[in-house]
């Protein structure tokens, strides 16, 4: 459940429900029926199936896509002639009881859960529930007499409202009635796929890798924008379901949120892109506490959160040390305002605040080197984990100085004056660079035969950074770290991948990609954050990062200030790419390319917004996009911009 979380500080995890949902069948009549298990990612629903003698057994697990706090599962019995005798035996696996959670029983049919522990009391007490369970489908179901189909349905709404709890299941329980509980569900998924999706033709493996990965994204992410009282409170790199304590990060929220889910989520759906902003918005006050009490300014966000934003890594020493974390936060605000320009958040709903909140706490942490006229940055844990603490760790560094540079960029768009200190520091912050090898050394005292790298790092520079470097510098660093990075977790080898095709090495990228893939696990393609299949499971840091290797990497996107810019690959494999419902600004728009054409297609322009417009490598002329008409060329880089 969003949010739900018991343990006093560092051991606060995804407080376990018992499974009011986790039916599968025990046996069948007629016996000897062959059994089969599907997981149907268009539509997002599970089955458990038997058939053969004229009969169809099945049993569906979904999460509502429309009514979000229900889950539900329905059985079907089906039979040709009412002459046979149809019956199956469910059994409920509720697993353990939970040691996280009391209940006590409210009114007829609810019960009223809290947790046990408070994450940190003087922030916010324990979390209350409610849950709403209908008859259980657990024991001997028997199609009825005379009938040729029969479908019986189990229920569960938990929420903290218990007013929403009840109005939810009763709407699901109306909806069930009336035959619509299923298609109300399924038009939820399609609306999704319609507005945003990834299309491979020619290779039915990549495709279904595709879909899997932002199925499984989507799973976990709000259909609607925020409520109130019960936000969004952040993609953690297991999910909704996973994060018991000790298992899976807890379900904490890291920087694999802003880094690695975020960009591809925003740039096929920017409301949601919006959603996982405002994750960050909501825990500014606890990041400038925490800024506070390591004695700095501004604000300084956590290495892992939870419910209340304050730290919650149970270990030492990532939280004090990985505080790369603040850049990321603020490169994830500064990559939606690029896309969006969504003046009302940055104002009204202080995400301003947060890029200067967290540019005060860079401008505090930096110290001045009168030696050479630098800013450093000292006693770091880089994306690498496996070397701390470091000095002026490049990826850190850099990360920093952006913030700064964007902080100053959205005071002077919001009509505020720029900061002074904010432009000198950022202008000298320190970014090693050796000028003999031609690299980006990734911390002082750096050397390529003693260090080992856990996962990509430096490789970052070049993207999503995009910091500014000769294209032989950007070779090497790809070079020299592929030689000595670790097996690494999943979202490693597409960004070398993704820096490959940025340098125009097909072929080179085209060897890396079963290397990027080997973390997805059959049957049903969910990762696991390393390819031997150990680490978190259902690991959503892999699958973002998979998905910007597509977007990003063959379909040479880059999100800059003024514009979006593509250089378009095809993959191997495929014989036609498409990006569907690309949001930018205001507008959506679709790209399908193949090996020689490619065809853009404005698909939507909100109200207030005037359309988009175009440029071809071919051309330097800017041609306006008309929605509803295709605008087909050979394929090329090109650019895309407001036309405000």
């Amino acid at each position: 459940m969003n949010g739900l979380y018991n343990g006093r500080d560092k051991t606060s995890h995804r407080a376990r429900i018992p499974s009011t949902s986790g039916y599968s069948v025990n046996w069948t009549s007629p016996s000897g029926l062959e059994r089969k298990y599907s997981l149907d990612i268009g539509r997002g629903i599970f089955t458990e199936s038997y058939t053969g003698a004229g009969v169809t057994i099945s049993l569906r697990t979904y999460a509502h896509r429309s009514l979000t706090l229900v889950m539900v599962n329905e059985l079907t019995l089906s039979r040709e002639n009412t002459s046979i005798d149809v019956s199956v035996k469910i059994v409920l696996n509720r697993g353990q009881e939970s040691e996280d959670v009391n209940f006590y029983k409210d009114s007829h049919g609810i019960l009223h859960g809290e947790t046990k522990e408070a994450e940190y009391p003087e922030i916010a007490p324990t979390i209350r529930f409610y849950m709403l369970t209908s008859a259980s489908l657990e024991g001997v179901e028997t199609i009825s007499s005379g009938l040729t189909t029969e479908t019986f349905v189990s229920l569960t709404s938990i929420d903290v409202n218990k007013t929403k709890a009840i109005f939810q299941y009763e709407q699901a329980r109306a909806q069930f009635l009336g035959g619509t509980l299923l298609s109300s569900h399924v038009d939820g998924w399609n609306h999704m796929w319609q507005r945003g999706r990834i299309d491979i033709a020619g290779d039915i493996t990549i495709s279904k890798m595709n879909y899997a990965c932002l199925y499984y994204l989507m799973s976990s992410l709000p259909l609607t924008p925020n409520r109130k009282e019960w936000p969004f409170f952040g993609l953690s790199p297991g999910g909704l379901a996973h994060g018991v304590e000790n298992l899976d990060y807890m379900g904490h929220v890291f920087w694999d949120q802003d880094t690695w889910m975020f960009p591809p989520i925003a740039l096929l759906h920017s409301d949601i892109g919006r959603t996982l902003v405002q994750t960050r918005i909501r825990t500014l006050r606890s990041a400038q506490l925490l800024a506070k009490r390591s004695g700095n300014e501004g604000a300084k966000y956590p290495w892992e959160s939870s419910y209340t934003g304050l730290e919650t890594c149970p270990a030492e020493p990532y939280g004090r040390l990985e505080i790369h974390v603040i850049g990321d936060v603020a490169m994830m605000m500064r990559q939606y305002w690029q896309l969006t320009r969504d003046v009302e958040l940055m104002v009204d709903l202080s995400g301003a605040d947060v890029v200067w909140e967290t540019a005060k706490y860079w401008a505090a942490r930096s110290t001045y080197n009168q030696t050479d006229d630098t800013f450093r940055i000292n006693g770091v844990m880089p994306p690498d984990e496996f070397n701390f603490p470091v000095n002026d760790s490049v990826y850190t560094n850099s990360i920093a100085a952006l913030n700064l540079l964007f902080a100053n960029q959205l005071a002077r768009f919001l009509g505020k004056s720029e900061n002074e200190t904010w432009s000198n520091i950022s202008s000298k912050l320190l970014i090693l660079y050796d000028e003999t090898l031609d690299f980006h050394p990734e911390f002082q005292g750096f050397s390529t035969y003693r260090h080992r790298p856990k996962q990509a790092d430096v490789v970052l520079l070049g993207y999503p950074l995009m910091v500014d470097m000769k294209l032989s510098t950007r070779k090497n660093d790809l070079m020299i770290y592929e030689e000595i990075t670790s097996t690494g977790p999943a979202m490693t080898w597409g960004m070398f991948l993704l820096g490959w095709l940025e340098l125009d090495n097909v072929t080179k990228a085209n060897e890396l990609y079963q290397k990027t893939v080997a973390n997805a696990q059959e049957p049903f393609l969910v990762w696991a954050e390393y390819a031997d299949g150990d680490g978190a499971t259902n690991f959503l840091t892999g699958m973002g990062g998979y998905l910007q290797m597509i977007l990003f990497g063959y379909g040479g996107c880059r999100i800059r200030d003024e514009t979006l810019t593509f250089k378009p690959v095809l993959m191997e494999g495929s014989n036609e790419m498409t990006f569907v419902g690309i949001d930018y600004r205001g507008c959506s728009f679709d790209l399908r390319y193949s090996d020689t054409e490619m065809t853009l297609n404005q698909t939507h322009v909100t109200c207030g917004s005037v359309g988009l417009s175009v440029r071809f490598n071919d051309s330097g002329a800017w041609h306006s996009l008309t929605t509803g008409i295709p605008m087909t060329r050979e394929r090329q880089s090109f650019e895309i911009k407001n036309l405000r």
